[in-house]
């Protein structure tokens, strides 16, 4: 995802295989739900907004990515409470990946992340 690159990028992570393990960062945007993006396994980055529902956080959505090459697939697709897909080969879904690189850019989170104080840094000892 171009957005998220470009958000890497902004944060000085060149890309995601340089952050450790539970690394990564929250991003705000105003009227927005909070932007996160984790290293979770090797290879493996999520992105997500979270919301709490009863307590518990719920993902709407999180998509985890296999990015041990250049081109970004996405293997795990959750919206809590309903939906989960996973295939390890990769899932169709470019046309929800477009529509959400274009929602991240337009609610500002590139532009947030180059502001500290909208910028979270998780993973920090």
């Amino acid at each position: 995802m171009k957005t998220i690159k470009e958000i890497l990028d902004s944060l000085e992570a060149e890309s995601p295989e340089e952050l450790e393990l539970g690394e990564g960062y929250t991003i705000k945007a105003d009227g927005s739900m909070d932007l996160t993006i984790e290293k979770i396994a090797e290879h493996r980055l999520s992105v997500a907004h979270y919301f709490k529902q009863r307590g518990d956080l719920m993902r709407d959505p999180e998509i985890v990515f296999d990015v041990s090459d250049e081109d970004w697939t996405p293997i795990e697709f959750r919206t809590d409470p309903h939906t989960h897909d996973y295939d390890e080969n990769g899932l169709g879904i470019n046309d929800f990946l477009n529509l959400w690189n274009r929602n991240l850019r337009n609610q500002r989170f590139v532009k947030n992340a180059e502001d500290e104080s909208m910028v979270e840094h998780l993973g920090d000892s």
